[in-house]
């Protein structure tokens, strides 16, 4: 609530600087982790779902995003909510399904979990 309500006077009374900057962003950053703790329980099975696929989500993004993105404007689709929406779905769902076709295949699933098929030589 702190932060939102200092944005608004941050706002309103034109205030700039690079402290100012600095100071919103980490009332920013706080406001995000204190809302996230708040939700925990709520949302614990979805996070730790997510939280098994977080390399590939961190690999493969991009390689489902930007090319969604590229479709949808060729086929004349300029809404930003179309975008923003569509993108974050393909980015998350993307690479879950590409991640688990690759853990069906060994020899696959070396290039998001090298470790599991190196051994170790002693």
């Amino acid at each position: 609530m702190l932060f939102i309500i200092l944005s608004i006077v941050v706002y309103t009374a034109e205030i700039s600087g690079s402290m100012i900057s600095f100071i919103m962003g980490l009332l920013a950053c706080v406001a995000v982790i204190l809302m996230v703790a708040d939700f925990e329980e709520m949302f614990s099975r979805s996070m730790d779902f997510l939280a098994k696929y977080t390399m590939p989500i961190f690999l493969m993004h991009t390689l489902f995003a930007a090319p969604l993105r590229s479709v949808l404007l060729k086929v004349g689709v300029t809404n930003a909510v179309a975008h923003v929406v569509l993108g974050l779905g393909i980015s998350f769902a993307g690479p879950i399904i590409a991640a688990w076709i690759m853990k069906k295949t060994k020899w696959m699933e070396f290039f998001l979990y090298p470790n599991k098929l190196i051994r170790k030589v002693s």
